[in-house]
């Protein structure tokens, strides 16, 4: 009896990291739910900053994923891929990118 090959899907991991984005600290996680990605993130400031305005954008090439901050500057985006993406913080009339981003 023959058994069909099964192709072993590449490990997935889960990382953290911190990165500097204009004045602007932001904590990123990848964490992996079942077949998808959750990139979880908070915005950090030595200021005093209101999040109520605050908006991120998450651009999946053609896709744009629009999210705002909750009160402690958290967010969490679902994402379908981690290619081509790019990150940017809208927040006290400032845009703010956050370049050199690799999620895969």
């Amino acid at each position: 009896m023959r058994t069909p090959l099964r192709r072993q899907a590449q490990p997935r991991s889960n990382w953290s990291q911190l990165y500097q984005a204009g004045p602007y600290h932001i904590d990123l996680s990848l964490r992996w739910e079942d077949a998808a990605a959750r990139l979880v993130g908070q915005v950090i400031s030595r200021e005093l900053v209101s999040f109520d305005q605050a908006q991120v954008f998450m651009k999946q090439g053609a896709n744009t994923l629009k999210m705002p901050l909750d009160l402690s500057g958290r967010f969490s985006f679902k994402l379908t891929s981690l290619d081509d993406c790019s990150f940017e913080l809208h927040i006290q009339g400032e845009v703010v990118r956050l370049d050199g981003l690799r999620l895969s």
